[in-house]
């Protein structure tokens, strides 16, 4: 298979159980897979891949709020947004 091996990782917060990694073959089953870990508490998320791209912080957590759309090479990008003053009412 060729597809790029993305993995997610976080630590626990107080916890001794040490730092949790998953893997997936898909950017945005990484970013679901962030999502879960930041909603469980766990802290220091970042997602990386094989070729040495990596995201984390801010930038990850735009996307994992919806905020940004996340691309294969893990770069944030901002959403187009439409104009909300198309309406002249």
């Amino acid at each position: 298979m060729c597809s790029m091996a993305y993995i997610v990782t976080g630590d626990t917060l107080g916890l001794a159980i040490g730092p949790v990694a998953e893997t997936t073959d898909d950017v945005h089953e990484a970013v679901r897979k962030a999502r879960e870990m930041y909603e469980t508490g766990l802290v220091n998320i970042s997602i990386k891949d094989e070729a040495g791209h990596r995201i984390d912080g801010d930038e990850l957590l735009a996307c994992i709020m919806g905020k940004k759309t996340i691309t294969e090479d893990l770069q944030a990008t901002p959403h187009r947004q439409q104009s909300k003053s198309d309406d002249t009412g």
